[in-house]
């Protein structure tokens, strides 16, 4: 009996124990923080945030400066003097010169000429487009045209160098200039009537597709007339 006795208050003292270390656990967990959620692991994208020259230089600049336009119409001028310089290669001399101040000049006669009497027409339809939006538009088409005839121009000195008559070197010239021209013409259109689309209408819309078409054919025939006009290579002879 007093074996039993004894026994008694330390069973429900142990009992109490276990009770209690049983409950302090629970407080802890309340109290510490909760454990993170694992998740699928995030790798960061290898080369993000870095873009390369061309990527940059034809990318949509919204906020960017007159003086960040220019920079980049005058990098797509030097572009295409590049393949003026390949065209002139073919006579050397003084021909370097023409042929490299001819082919951009095109480019100089569509941007200060088409690109205001599109600007003023396409006012003519309350066409939601703005000084900036058109300038940004043509400083990405030059640039877009530069890089072209600048990729093109090792090709057209080969060509032009071991063309066989005039008219052979002549026509293979003919084609770079027309290969950068539309890529240029169809980066300047493309941006403007993404804007244009903005503001619906079908009066409104009919109109602007008119007018940019419009301007399409007269900044082919505008750029073909100075070409022919500057490119001694084109007229069949030295300068």
């Amino acid at each position: 009996m007093q074996v039993q006795a004894t026994c008694l208050p330390l069973t429900s003292s142990l009992e109490a124990g276990t009770d209690a270390g049983a409950n302090e656990p629970a407080a802890r967990r309340d109290d510490a923080p909760a454990a993170p959620v694992p998740g699928p692991a995030v790798e960061p994208a290898e080369g993000a945030g870095h873009r390369g020259w061309t990527a940059a230089l034809l990318a949509e600049r919204p906020s960017a400066s007159l003086r960040e336009e220019l920079s980049r119409f005058g990098v797509g001028v030097g572009l295409a003097s590049l393949y003026g310089l390949s065209l002139g290669a073919r006579h050397g001399g003084v021909s370097f010169a023409h042929h490299a101040a001819g082919v951009p000049a095109a480019m100089v006669a569509v941007a200060f000429v088409g690109v205001p009497a599109l600007t003023i027409v396409l006012t003519l339809f309350d066409a939601p487009l703005d000084p900036p939006r058109a300038l940004s538009a043509t400083a990405r088409a030059a640039a877009a045209t530069g890089l072209v005839l600048g990729g093109l121009a090792p090709a057209a000195a080969l060509f032009v160098v071991t063309g066989g008559s005039d008219l052979t070197a002549a026509l293979m010239g003919l084609l770079g200039l027309a290969v950068g021209g539309v890529v240029g013409v169809g980066v300047l259109l493309r941006d403007l009537g993404a804007a244009l689309r903005r503001d619906g209408g079908l009066v409104r819309l009919s109109g602007a597709t008119a007018a940019l078409v419009g301007f399409a054919v007269f900044a082919a025939v505008l750029a073909l007339r100075v070409w022919v006009e500057t490119l001694p290579m084109l007229k069949g002879g030295a300068s």
